[in-house]
């Protein structure tokens, strides 16, 4: 096999849940573009649909748009059956939704119970249901990988300093901070990954954690230098920029690899 088999993903179907916002859009576009077809899953299903139509017409792909809400099971169990029957099968699941209810970016001497297992719920129990179902089809084909998405607040506490200054459009009269909620969630799913990868040894059912770093999207120009500061890059990634990762997750190019970690943070943890 040469290096560009490896590589190859033409034809496997690839389950995206988060799929229409700033990277899993990108994800979407640039797995299509290497001839997969995508199934595009989201809380808008006019998003995922105008999304299918745009990587339809592109690159001649079959993509899949499904409204999913990861907040019910039901949505989540019904993504993989509409997946098998459009397809019969899949090959990968990348879980990259993420919920932000209200109340998300309360101060944490005010933050609600309620709030806290909504976060809990959409950011972790979510993606622990979605793998659960991925798995009882993954043992059925004899194969399959998942990557899910971390944050480089689930490896290290957020460095709440970066904020000092940034106009908190939530909360104007409290200091703006990274949330409670997403540290602890992005931190779980680091385990969840783990655990799945030595429940599932020797099912060539591979599990991987993409944790990217911080994207520029248009942020205050304050926390973008405050941010920057702290990578050994100098800057935040651009949103293409984990593109190449997630082909080689869900490619054969990473066929040794599973319960790892691959940290793109721009250097950001290295120090």
């Amino acid at each position: 096999m040469n290096t560009k088999d490896f590589f190859d993903i033409k034809q496997k179907v690839i389950v995206i849940l988060g799929a229409t916002g700033i990277l899993g859009s990108r994800y979407v576009d640039f797995l299509s573009s290497k001839g997969a077809n995508i199934v595009i899953s989201d809380l808008s299903f006019e998003k995922c649909e105008s999304l299918a139509l745009e990587v339809m017409k592109k690159y001649g792909v079959d993509p899949l748009p499904i409204k999913a809400d990861i907040t019910k099971e039901e949505d989540i169990i019904n993504v993989f059956e509409l997946t098998i029957k459009k397809y019969g099968k899949f090959d990968s699941l990348i879980n990259n939704a993420q919920i932000k209810p209200e109340g998300f970016y309360a101060p944490f001497e005010k933050y609600s119970k309620d709030t806290l297992m909504k976060v809990l719920d959409g950011n972790l129990g979510a993606v622990i249901i979605s793998c659960r179902e991925a798995c009882k089809y993954f043992l059925q084909f004899g194969s399959g990988s998942i990557i899910n998405i971390s944050s480089t607040y689930g490896n290290i506490g957020a460095d709440q300093r970066i904020y000092d200054g940034v106009k908190n459009i939530y909360f104007p009269d409290e200091r703006f901070s990274s949330p409670v909620s997403y540290g602890v969630t992005k931190a779980g799913i680091l385990n969840l990954t783990r655990y799945l990868a030595s429940y599932y040894r020797e099912k060539n059912i591979r599990v991987n954690t993409l944790t990217p770093g911080g994207v520029f999207d248009n942020h205050d120009e304050l926390f973008n230098q405050s941010y920057s500061s702290r990578t050994l890059l100098g800057r935040m990634a651009k949103a293409d920029e984990y593109n190449a990762a997630i082909l080689f997750l869900v490619s054969e190019a990473s066929s040794y690899m599973t319960g790892a970690n691959l940290i793109i943070d721009g250097g950001w943890t290295a120090i």
